[in-house]
């Protein structure tokens, strides 16, 4: 078997050359060579005209390999004295000479080792594994060879030198007969190689390639139906990227599978050996392929006595002397080669080819040493060999894998806490933002407070001023009224008019007065950051209050009705402006009418306290009384702000005002106290 060796990086070959194939690519490659640029172009050709010979002429492949270790010597290119070391030790394994094989490939893995080539030495290492299985059938050491490979092509990455691995050690299992072991590594490589959704005629080769050992495989197995199977799909993969190598190899497996059709066993037999005597006679399928011909002819005479086969040539003793013919050819080959296990099982036919004959001598040396070397093939020793090495494999793939899971949980412990502390950090700046975002609103919510407050102490003052303006202007009105009267006409009263007027002038002064100290005293509890004084207040007292501050108005019946010991919980000076306020609107409704009247009345119900003030005045229109339920309603200059100051007066001392009235029959005021 040989291992591939190209190295994509070192052996490009030019766009227009790559579109051939086969005898024509490699005549155009030949034609490059006196053209080449420089050295290194120059040994790439070599390398490539050397890989496409091995397909069809491996003396040429030889020949032009020889030439590209010569040329990359003298360049001193490690990579490419690698290379070219590897591909002479190919061509010696596919002439069967074994011990050049060996010695190439092993100074190739010298400087594969060197330069870290794991690609390379891979492919290199499982071609030492070949060599060691057909030196002296030394099976152990090639399955430590094919071992090493596998795992270089793994460190690799490599699935087309993996499937090689796979693909060799399905041959030692196979060889040793354990097919549990040699179908599953054989369906590993194949599965490798059928996943490689790749159009490269490499890739197609090596596919055609594990078909034809899982073919071969179940042909040893003697599942004769699933080689065939088998045998089949290969022979059309070869065919697609035109093989010999490959076509001969399904042919011999297909001559193998056909069991006692003899004459399609003998028709594939001949078609592999003409492939073989063409490309390779020597080849170690080559070699088994003269020996299963010949094998078949021995079966024609054992199973067909009466010749009814039709075989030529159909005489017995020219049967025989056929299969002696290519029994003794492949002995011969085989001890060129050094190959003990073929040569043996050969002999052992030739043994039984003997006896038929009657050369009885020749039956008994041939089965002995068949059954010498058919003792120390498959002894438990070699065996045991085998299964070390595998045992080995995989202790240290188990070590590897078990490296990788402690630096898998390494790195999954670090990748934890750093999660951990970007979780924190994440958390820190989080609170630090929530706490910032909250302090900012309290300064907010703070300066709206202090906002509305100044708000409502602006307006206050506002209301403040209002009132004074309102609640000043007829008792100053009234007074300057009586003043003018008695200066300009003194002498229209009579004497005791005149008395009486004076008292009215000092009544109304003492009532000015009494107004201004009751506005100071509002004024100044409203400077207690303006919020209400709710006390016990008894209703007398406001009464009183209201029939002394309005005592002096002429021609209005002031009347006052309350329980005794009637109580109210209020704003004594809030209380009392509103009162004051509704006594001067009514006085002022009821202006110039004869019968005026105004009275208040107090009285409890269900625990609350009613104060109701009633004049039989013109009564009071909605658009007037729209002062006391919105906030936008226009503000008379003639009645100014009354309604306005009573309606947001009541509001601060939780009263409620509800207003009952009739054109031409009085209004009511009701002021209500829980």
């Amino acid at each position: 078997m040989r291992g591939l060796l190209l190295l994509l990086s070192l052996f490009l070959v030019a766009p227009a050359l790559a579109q051939k194939q086969g005898r024509a690519l490699i005549d155009s490659l030949v034609a490059e060579l006196p053209k080449a640029a420089n050295d290194t172009v120059k040994g790439r050709l070599y390398r490539v005209i050397a890989e496409e010979w091995f397909f069809s002429n491996i003396d040429q492949a030889l020949h032009y390999s020889r030439l590209g270790l010569q040329h990359v010597t003298r360049m001193k290119w490690q990579r490419g004295i690698g290379v070219f070391n590897a591909s002479m030790a190919s061509a010696y394994s596919d002439k069967g000479n074994y011990d050049s094989c060996r010695y190439y490939n092993l100074k190739a893995v010298a400087v594969y080792k060197t330069l870290g080539d794991t690609w390379n030495l891979a492919s290199t290492l499982n071609n030492l594994g070949v060599a060691e299985q057909n030196i002296r059938s030394n099976y152990p050491a090639a399955t430590r060879y094919y071992f090493e490979g596998l795992k270089a092509a793994e460190a690799a990455h490599e699935n087309y030198l993996i499937g090689i691995s796979l693909d060799n050690l399905s041959g030692i299992y196979r060889i040793q007969q354990n097919y549990p072991k040699a179908l599953q590594f054989g369906q590993r490589a194949l599965a490798i190689r059928q996943q490689q959704h790749n159009p490269d005629i490499n890739a197609q080769r090596e596919l055609a390639a594990a078909l034809t050992s899982m073919a071969a495989l179940y042909t040893q197995m003697k599942n004769y139906p699933k080689a065939r199977q088998y045998g089949m799909m290969a022979l059309a993969e070869h065919q697609k990227v035109g093989n010999p190598e490959g076509l001969a190899k399904t042919y011999g497996n297909l001559s193998v599978a056909m069991y006692n059709d003899y004459r399609q066993k003998i028709d594939y037999a001949l078609k592999a050996k003409q492939l073989w005597d063409s490309i390779n006679p020597r080849h170690l399928d080559a070699v088994s392929n003269l020996a299963n011909l010949g094998t078949a002819y021995l079966d024609v005479v054992r199973y067909d006595s009466l010749n009814t086969i039709p075989i030529q040539p159909t005489d017995r003793g020219a049967r025989l002397r056929l299969a002696g013919q290519y029994l003794n050819a492949a002995i011969r080959l085989s001890a060129d080669k050094g190959e003990v296990g073929d040569q043996a099982y050969f002999r052992g036919n030739l043994a039984e080819l003997k006896a038929l004959t009657g050369d009885y001598k020749g039956a008994y040396l041939n089965f002995r040493a068949y059954q010498a070397v058919q003792d120390s093939l498959y002894s438990q020793e070699s065996k045991n060999k085998i299964a070390g090495l595998e045992g080995q494999r995989e202790i240290e793939l188990r070590d590897k894998q078990l490296e990788i899971n402690r630096l898998a949980m390494v790195a999954q412990q670090r990748q934890q806490i750093a999660l951990l502390v970007g979780v924190g950090l994440l958390l820190v700046i989080g609170g630090l933002l929530y706490w910032q975002n909250r302090t900012r609103k309290q300064t907010n919510t703070t300066l709206l407070h202090l906002n509305q407050e100044l708000d409502e102490a602006n307006q206050v003052k506002a209301r403040f001023f209002a009132i004074l303006s309102h609640d000043l202007r007829s008792p100053v009105a009234n007074l300057i009224s009586f003043l003018h009267l008695q200066r300009e006409s003194p002498d229209l009263l009579p004497p005791d008019q005149v008395a009486r007027h004076q008292q009215n002038i000092t009544d109304a002064a003492e009532g000015l007065l009494a107004t201004m100290e009751s506005m100071l005293l509002w004024s100044k509890g409203q400077m207690q950051q303006f919020k209400p004084d709710v006390k016990m207040i008894p209703v007398a007292t406001l009464f009183d209050a209201m029939q002394r501050l309005f005592a002096s108005v002429p021609s209005v019946r002031l009347s006052f009705d309350a329980p005794d010991g009637l109580h109210v919980a209020t704003d004594e000076d809030y209380l009392r402006t509103i009162m004051q306020n509704l006594t001067s609107n009514a006085i002022h409704a009821l202006k110039n009418r004869p019968d005026a009247h105004i009275q208040w009345q107090a009285r409890p119900d269900n625990g609350r306290v009613f104060l109701t003030i009633t004049d039989n005045g013109p009564g009071v229109s909605e658009d007037q009384l729209k002062s006391l339920y919105t906030n936008d309603a226009a503000i008379s200059s003639k009645s100014g702000l009354g309604l306005h100051l009573i309606r947001d007066l009541a509001r601060a001392i939780a009263c409620q005002i509800s207003v009952h009235s009739e054109q031409g029959n009085g209004t009511e005021f009701r002021l209500a106290f829980s």
